[in-house]
């Protein structure tokens, strides 16, 4: 399909629909003390929420919950971009998911970077209650796809741009349950 078709950020699935895997230890997971990337608060090791106010740890035991609304959603980090040949608004991104292997990942998002921390929902996740496939888009194929803030039920964010979040968040952490501030404050 080409970006004309209907698609949306990643082309996995029509814009008008819009893990449980190995994990560290937890107490490598909570090994040391944490900032909060919504206010920066400082917080000790064992803190599940932040105790300024009570954001959720990224990666915390809340995340692991497999009954949670981000079932299949992770964040990201983009390690390679290049546009897809013969078509104007399509990326091909190389996105750490903190797995064995990256996904290949196509949008057209126009907020995207190397080094972008973005949220993923990778193929089986739910969006809108429509399954992500592996697809082809703009004739690369596509494991996975972006996500926007209202697909997350963020409030703040645009629709069609990525959804960012900051650096305290690693590849493979469940996205927070709501939009993080980006200012580092």
């Amino acid at each position: 399909q080409d970006e004309d078709a209907g698609w949306s950020l990643s082309g996995s699935m029509p814009k008008k629909a819009a893990k449980k895997a190995d994990e560290p230890a937890p107490e490598a997971v909570a090994a040391a003390a944490w900032e909060c990337p919504e206010c920066a608060q400082e917080n000790e090791a064992d803190d599940a929420t932040c105790v300024a106010c009570e954001f959720e740890r990224p990666g915390g035991a809340a995340a692991q919950d497999e009954d949670d609304k981000f079932k299949g959603f992770c964040v990201g980090l983009i390690t390679a971009l290049e546009d897809v040949a013969g078509k104007d608004k399509l990326r091909e991104l190389e996105v750490d998911v903190g797995g064995p292997a990256s996904l290949k990942i196509v949008t057209n998002a126009p907020n995207v970077a190397v080094g972008a921390r973005v949220v993923v929902a990778t193929v089986g996740a739910l969006v809108n209650d429509v399954a992500v496939k592996k697809a082809s888009v703009g004739g690369v194929v596509s494991e996975g796809m972006l996500c926007d803030a209202p697909m997350l039920g963020w409030t703040g964010g645009g629709a069609g741009n990525a959804a960012l979040v900051p650096d305290s968040f690693s590849p493979g952490d469940k996205p927070p349950p709501r939009r993080p501030r980006m200012d580092g404050k």
